[in-house]
């Protein structure tokens, strides 16, 4: 699969008009477009959320 076009969707889910739910569809779009690597980008969305600098 093409990452690039797995991307997409997490475009569109950031173009929700629920913000949670945005939010929500955008991270499962980036796991998915991660593919085996999803763990860095659940604590990418972690270190973020805790206020933490980017590694």
């Amino acid at each position: 699969m093409s990452q690039p076009h797995m991307a997409v969707p997490a475009l569109l889910g950031a173009a929700e008009s629920d913000p949670l739910r945005a939010a929500l569809d955008s991270v499962f779009a980036a796991v998915v477009t991660y593919g085996e690597d999803y763990p860095a980008v659940l604590r990418e969305v972690r270190a973020v959320c805790q206020g933490r600098p980017r590694a």
